[in-house]
């Protein structure tokens, strides 16, 4: 079943979701915060915020489509970046290699859909009953 998380507003895949992202496999790279591989390393930023595990932005923008959508990134060097950023607020974080498996939901560029931004990132809008977690693997320091 296609479907995405319960917490998502109603409208999400009929006014959120953009309308040029789909289903494909990109080889891309994931901070894994926790330290392990699981299912709740691909949760999407909005339903961190709505668990509680990172703090819900003052102004933000329900109808942005990256707010749904875990983050990922084509390039190694831009992965590494955020992972320096995240070292400083989590114990265990590392670099894992995957891809946006067709199965689990749809991707896009963000720089697709928005002119302004520029790099490698990924939005990746995942199904909720899929394993994400399947698809990736831990870079080892020497790969």
């Amino acid at each position: 079943m296609k479907k995405y998380p319960k917490c998502f507003p109603d409208n999400f895949e009929t006014e959120i979701l953009p309308e040029d992202a789909k289903e494909e496999n990109k080889s891309v790279y994931r901070i894994i915060k926790s330290g392990i591989i699981d299912r709740d390393s691909f949760i999407s930023t909005y339903e961190e915020m709505e668990r509680g595990l990172i703090p819900r932005k003052k102004k933000l923008d329900l109808n942005d489509p990256g707010i749904y959508s875990t983050s990922c990134n084509i390039d190694f060097s831009e992965a590494q970046y955020a992972l320096n950023i995240f070292m400083r607020h989590y114990p265990k974080p590392f670099i894992a290699k995957g891809q946006t498996e067709v199965g689990c939901g749809p991707c896009q560029l963000t720089s697709e859909r928005d002119k302004s931004k520029e790099g490698t990132h990924v939005d990746w809008w995942i199904y909720e009953k899929s394993d994400p977690q399947n698809y990736f693997k831990e870079v080892k320091e020497n790969e």
